[in-house]
């Protein structure tokens, strides 16, 4: 099937532009995607494409209040019962751990790498300031937000 466009240009008077269609799906998709460009008009009372939104004052989510996955490094005493402390507090602040693995370092030492689930920022340094006062966590050597 052949499609084709009729236009008037005053520079070139009548020109007609013919060729082969897209076919039935990509027409209708076509189709669907000016309707919803309609409504949207309608909507924001316009009649065109929505234009920039880049200088308007829109709010800002408190970085506090986003959400991420986090990636931390810390030394800790290697010795009984330091994982399940470290684990303990993440819980108590609503931090879900995705992934550990502890790698021996030294015979008294060891150093933790957790992965978390989506975490609101200030979840993950609540938890952090609280194992900074930890006698067995020697140093937090790295926090990555994993977007």
């Amino acid at each position: 099937s052949f499609n084709a466009v009729f236009v008037h240009g005053d520079a070139v008077d009548d020109a007609m532009f013919y060729g082969r269609g897209a076919g039935e799906m990509p027409t209708a998709s076509a189709v669907v995607g000016d309707v919803i460009d309609v409504a949207r008009n309608l909507q924001f009372g316009c009649n065109g494409r929505i234009s920039c939104t880049c200088y308007q004052d829109l709010p800002v989510k408190p970085f506090d209040e986003v959400k991420n996955k986090f990636f931390l490094r810390m030394q800790v005493k290697n010795e009984p019962g330091v994982l399940a402390k470290v684990a303990s507090v993440f819980g108590g602040h609503k931090v879900s751990i995705r992934r550990v693995v502890q790698k021996h370092v030294q015979e008294e030492a060891a150093e933790l790498v957790i992965s978390t689930e989506k975490v609101k920022e200030y979840h993950i340094k609540d938890a952090l300031r609280e194992l900074q006062k930890m006698d067995s966590i020697s140093e937090i050597s790295s926090m990555i937000r994993e977007y």
